[in-house]
């Protein structure tokens, strides 16, 4: 695996939005969703889901809106193994 932290990160940032919004969200379902596909493919470098990631960024905008950590600056500060596999995947994924 790349990073070490990525998937307690990935728990610290569904146990925040199971907080403001519930496990059985539709929001928390999708992103746990997300982010696992996104896990998968940042291991294996796995390149057909460049859509996904679009995806993942637009709901974490939009959930940035309920919960403040998720803004930018503060989800690179709080989740940076998370930001670091959305910035590799996005540039490996657009090559």
């Amino acid at each position: 695996m790349k990073n070490k932290n990525l998937k307690s990160e990935i728990k610290g940032l569904l146990s925040n939005v199971e907080k403001v919004l519930g496990k059985d969200s539709i929001q928390y379902q999708k992103l746990d969703y997300i982010l696992d596909i996104l896990v998968t493919v940042y291991e294996c470098n796995y390149d057909s889901e460049k859509d996904l990631l679009e995806e993942s960024k637009a709901l974490l905008a939009k959930l940035s809106k309920q919960i403040p950590e998720l803004s930018p600056e503060q989800f690179r500060e709080k989740y940076p193994s998370i930001s670091q596999m959305i910035v590799y995947l996005d540039e490996w994924l657009t090559n």
